[in-house]
């Protein structure tokens, strides 16, 4: 279904790319058809990138993935990947997609797949979006996006939907999420955004559960309020969002441009309690489980990003970033964590229940959330 999905689109994308040709021999004859393919061949636009890329990395040998034998990640990756962006904007309609197609090959060196290769192909949309022009300063919008903002490069602490931003890997895309939004430009300076996250989209793990959520919490929606200013020298940001499990939030960012060499930014998000997984001694078959602690907490929990960059002339650009994470865990619960893992991890190798359970657990100590 993927592989087909992406043929139409492709086959789609070149037959438009012959409009202009077909437009211009039924011009003469002022038929409705070659009209709009006329008006398709002005309006539609499209680029192609092709990347090429390969990965060695040797996975650390720790109680998380012992010998790599969970997450059994390859020592070798080569990708291909082809990339076309197309684009029909007819106003007040504005229409995009970004197809994908990925050929990997993996080989491995560590754990019970050592020996093993394997190709992989891919083929998706990881972005596709509907947009129309209500008036000037009015925007209505649904689709398929990768919805990044703020100046920070480690992550983006007051994007409710991502906090991954793409920066420390340029090569990988973020995959895109549902979004319906409805943007409004009062003036010149300021924009107003509701956001509505409808679905997880792609942007998912490989048990299907959503990346940014503790694993095996399904999906909830997520709803903002964003409001923007834009100077001549600063901008800020304010984003308001609600999350359908009770998770309220807070998040902002700002940045002030001292020269055009030197720009200091700051970025942070406030929330009551934290919906994380937290390591808790209990009677359980590992003497403890991973468990949400403070979901029901009414206690402010600031995450805090401060950064500066400098642009050399030449070329290049140096930034520097501190980070200050409150949800982390406290003084005492690294040592109930790591002695948790060491018991899932010893549990793999067993059979049955206690084998699964293992699984589970490591499963929730790779990702808190």
């Amino acid at each position: 279904m993927k592989k087909r999905l992406f043929t139409i689109v492709v086959l789609l994308m070149a037959c438009i790319g012959c409009l202009p040709e077909t437009g211009m021999a039924g011009e003469d004859s002022h038929t409705a058809l070659a009209v709009i393919q006329k008006t398709l061949a002005e309006h539609f636009s499209w680029d192609l990138r092709i990347l090429t890329y390969g990965i060695i990395q040797e996975p650390s040998n720790s109680s998380q993935n012992s010998e790599n034998n969970f997450l059994q990640i390859p020592h070798y990756t080569a990708d291909l990947e082809i990339r076309p962006d197309l684009r029909l904007n007819i106003d007040p309609l504005e229409l995009s997609a970004k197809p994908r197609m990925r050929l990997e090959y993996s080989i491995w060196r560590e754990g019970y797949r050592k020996g093993e290769s394997e190709w992989d192909d891919d083929w998706y949309i990881n972005e596709w979006l509907v947009r129309w022009k209500v008036r000037e300063n009015l925007f209505i919008s649904y689709g398929r996006e990768n919805l990044q903002w703020g100046p920070s490069f480690l992550f983006s602490p007051s994007n409710p939907f991502f906090q991954d931003n793409g920066r420390r890997n340029p090569y990988l895309e973020v995959p895109g999420m549902d979004f319906g939004r409805l943007v409004w430009i009062p003036g010149s300076s300021w924009t107003i955004s509701f956001i509505a996250n409808t679905d997880e989209g792609r942007n998912k793990t490989a048990s299907g559960f959503p990346i940014g959520f503790p694993q095996g919490t399904p999906f909830e929606k997520t709803f903002a309020l964003k409001i923007d200013y834009t100077g001549r020298q600063n901008y800020g940001s304010i984003i308001f969002s609600h999350r359908e499990d009770s998770l309220n939030s807070l998040g902002f960012f700002g940045g002030w441009t001292i020269s055009d060499a030197i720009l200091l930014y700051g970025e942070g998000v406030i929330t009551q309690g934290s919906k994380a997984l937290y390591p808790k001694r209990d009677s359980s078959p590992f003497g403890a489980s991973m468990q949400k602690l403070h979901q029901d907490d009414s206690t402010i929990k600031p995450v805090l990003l401060i950064g500066g960059s400098y642009t050399f002339a030449a070329s290049g650009t140096l930034s520097m970033e501190y980070a200050y994470y409150s949800p982390g865990y406290s003084d005492a619960d690294p040592d109930t964590y790591y002695s948790l893992r060491r018991s899932a991890a010893g549990a793999i190798s067993s059979s049955g229940l206690l084998s699964a359970l293992g699984q589970k657990t490591l499963g929730q100590t790779a990702s808190t959330g």
